[in-house]
């Protein structure tokens, strides 16, 4: 029963039990908004574990009580290693499921994603009903039935703000065109992008998510479709230019390429980009450089202190980026990198992050990135939240790539043609694989 409440619940890490403790400001200087539901789905017999994976979170643990020593904190450096382990563990504890799991956690994503599209889409309309929004805000505190204040940005979904929605439908998508076969240049896959990008430009209004969904439809690209991408290119940006000018209120996605091709006024095209993200492409830059410059990183949990010096390396005069004009008076903040790969430079440093990569990505080798459309799209759009723009401790990247791999490895669909090249099921689960309970 509890199990099969967290298969749910993984996909919903902003909900969050209503617990005085949980959001005292006596327990950490920061809000909990990502509960570790994905922590509890990995308490199982089924959670199998790679060696390598377990000494390397030893040695950030080790990172994290020098952390602790030199700055205090205890509870925010504990949550940093947990944000990690949220995210990463499930990956192991999804290749130890059977067939009848995995397909239940096929359906619990589905079901989310069309809960959250519906939702949205009643938002937008101002038909969500007010005493299930009242319940549900006790859960997630920062949930609105409205348009984001804003300019320019989307409605809520299921989330506490557009980004989080945005985010779980794109990595959601990614893993239905590959269990589906949704592919952008057939009948059946085209309406299914469309109705993602009428989500993005409609309902989400968010200039990450319609990157995210151009990553996907990219994926699928092949030289015989050049020339029809070309064309719907230019027809989207006379679209965009149309839509700047005549819209009451234009979504940011529109407003970001507006800027970067119709707005000869714009002085600084590198600037507009970053004001236009807020504190999320300085954060990510600065993370990199500080990892480099740092080959141990600051100590796992040190990002408050460490993430200050780092954007001070950027050579960006903090008053430069409105956003800590706004939040802190013209000076930088401490902020997490909202890349996992960067903040793993930040706070483990470029070893660290090297030694992670080669931990995780090995179990991927076999798969074929050219011969197979619907895997690269989902690595594409993996490597995008992995190097450039994420949600730190959100499990739902990592559960896409382990359900692929589940689906290439052991439970391909039954659906898919013979002709396609589908391994036969395969009970190893990779290498130098343990069972947690051997």
């Amino acid at each position: 029963m509890i199990q099969a409440l967290l298969t749910y619940l993984i996909f919903l890490p902003n909900v969050v039990p209503p617990l005085s403790w949980l959001r005292s400001d006596t327990l950490t200087a920061f809000p909990v908004e990502t509960f570790p539901w994905a922590f509890f789905f990995c308490l199982s017999p089924k959670l199998v574990l790679d060696r390598t994976y377990i000494i390397l979170m030893a040695v950030f643990a080790v990172s994290m009580g020098f952390t602790i020593m030199a700055y205090g904190q205890f509870t925010n450096a504990a949550r940093s290693l947990f944000a990690i382990l949220n995210a990463s563990l499930i990956f192991y504890r999804i290749m130890g499921a059977d067939r009848k799991e995995f397909e239940g956690l096929i359906k619990a994503m589905l079901v989310i994603f069309i809960a959250n599209y519906a939702a949205s889409l009643l938002q937008y309309l101002d038909l969500f009903p007010r005493f299930i929004a009242e319940f549900y805000k006790i859960f997630v505190p920062r949930f609105s039935t409205e348009i984001h204040p804003e300019g320019g940005r989307g409605v809520f979904g299921l989330f506490p703000e557009p980004a989080f929605s945005g985010y779980f439908m794109h990595f959601s998508f990614a893993f239905l065109a590959y269990w589906y076969r949704l592919n952008p240049f057939q009948r059946k896959g085209a309406l299914a992008f469309l109705a993602m990008f009428l989500f993005d430009i409609v309902l989400n209004r968010s200039a990450t998510s319609l990157g995210m969904l151009l990553i996907l439809f990219f994926s699928f690209m092949q030289r015989k479709d050049i020339w029809k991408v070309s064309l719907a290119s230019i027809a989207l940006l006379l679209g965009v230019a149309y839509a700047s000018r005549n819209l009451p209120e234009t979504p940011r996605a529109i407003q970001l390429v507006n800027n970067i091709f119709f707005t000869p006024e714009t002085d600084d095209l590198f600037l507009t980009v970053l004001n236009e993200s807020g504190f999320r492409l300085i954060g990510i830059w600065a993370g990199y450089i500080y990892g480099v410059v740092h080959p141990l990183g600051g100590g796992v949990g040190s990002w408050p202190v460490a993430s200050v010096e780092a954007l001070e390396m950027t050579g960006i005069e903090s008053f430069e980026i409105y956003y800590f004009l706004e939040f802190n008076d013209g000076f930088y903040l401490g902020i997490r990198p909202p890349a996992f790969a960067a903040d793993l430079f930040l706070e483990v440093g470029v070893l660290g992050f090297l030694a992670f990569t080669a931990v995780f990505f090995r179990h991927f080798w076999s798969l074929s990135y050219r011969a197979n459309p619907y895997w690269r799209a989902v690595l594409n759009i993996f490597l995008f939240y992995y190097f450039i723009l994420g949600t730190i401790g959100d499990p739902t990247p990592f559960i896409m790539l382990a359900l692929t791999w589940m689906a290439f490895h052991k439970f391909p669909n039954p659906d898919w043609e013979e002709s396609e090249e589908v391994p036969p099921p395969n009970e190893e689960i990779g290498p130098n694989l343990k069972d947690a309970n051997a």
